[in-house]
């Protein structure tokens, strides 16, 4: 598994240091790829709201600073670990600039895992880091929580706490090994499950539903309209494979025939639907209702 680590901390041998150091070197004995990202010592501005990376360039950054080291390694990352010292009951700013600007990729491809690991004085000062990582990247990356880790006053460098960070990082299981989130489609009495994928399309689909649409079936798919989101040209394919789920250009469409004439047709999946489920769908009347919800197994 490939984890990114973002070390929000000024100093390079304070306490959040020897905290990411304890985690990476459980994971590391585990057999996982680590990259720690000292974001203080890195030359990372805030987002500018320009809309650059939505309107213009797709995922690209306008600004040509030291997130550009950042952005592949998050990409290929499957988990990301935010670490910082606590200061005024938030994050540190120079790690807040950098998860702002994680909003020019949108989605990092792979990202399903996260943890948390806070320094700081006194106790009791964790809210405001704490409603960031679980909303921000619990809520909406839709990513499993691996833990949230604090250290205050004595506790910090403490033999006990490192030791139970250097567990937790070799407890980390490859991301594969779990149940992952499924979008639910019901139609009446019929109600069937789809594993989501990672693309740009399905996690704004995820932030999306609940849904109710209304689809025709064509003979090849039940087409329903459903307001423009957020997807990647470079993610479509060319033609389906029957029992695909796929949203993009101001549809949501189930397909549940014609993959042998499809190669002339680009579609964005964002879910595929096994055999029997398929049937399931192909069997409905010639116009249904879906109602559509998200099931994340590990909330």
């Amino acid at each position: 598994m490939n984890i990114v680590i973002l070390n929000g901390s000024p100093h390079p041998k304070g306490n959040t240091a020897a905290m990411v150091a304890a985690y990476r070197e459980g994971a590391q004995s585990a057999g996982h790829r680590v990259t720690v990202f000292d974001v203080c010592r890195m030359n990372i501005a805030g987002c500018l709201a320009c809309e650059y990376c939505y309107t213009k360039a797709p995922r690209q950054c306008v600004q040509n600073d030291d997130m550009q080291k950042v952005y592949p390694a998050l990409d290929e990352a499957d988990m990301i670990v935010l670490a910082s010292p606590v200061y005024y009951h938030g994050l540190s700013g120079q790690l807040a600039c950098a998860i702002h600007r994680i909003y020019a990729p949108g989605y990092p491809r792979k990202l399903t895992k996260a943890a948390l690991l806070l320094s700081s004085g006194s106790k009791g000062v964790y809210d405001g880091c704490v409603y960031t990582y679980q909303h921000s990247f619990l809520g909406w990356l839709h990513l499993e929580d691996m833990g949230i880790f604090t250290a205050a006053g004595d506790e910090n460098r403490s033999p006990e706490l490192l030791e139970r960070l250097r567990a937790a990082g070799a407890a980390l299981s490859d991301p594969n090994d779990r149940n992952v989130a499924r979008l639910v489609i019901r139609s009446g009495d019929v109600v069937v499950r789809a594993p989501l994928n990672h693309t740009q399309a399905a996690r704004d689909l995820m932030n999306r539903l609940p849904l109710t649409v209304v689809g025709h079936d064509s003979g090849v798919d039940y087409c329903c309209e459903l307001k423009e989101g957020v997807f990647d040209e470079a993610e479509k394919q060319q033609g389906w494979i029957n029992g695909d789920v796929s949203v993009a250009d101001g549809w949501f469409a189930i397909i549940h025939s014609g993959q042998e004439e499809s190669s002339g047709y680009r579609v964005m999946p964002v879910a595929h639907l096994g055999e029997a489920e398929t049937e399931c769908i192909r069997a409905l009347p010639p116009t249904a209702t879906f109602e559509l919800s998200i099931e994340e197994p590990w909330k």
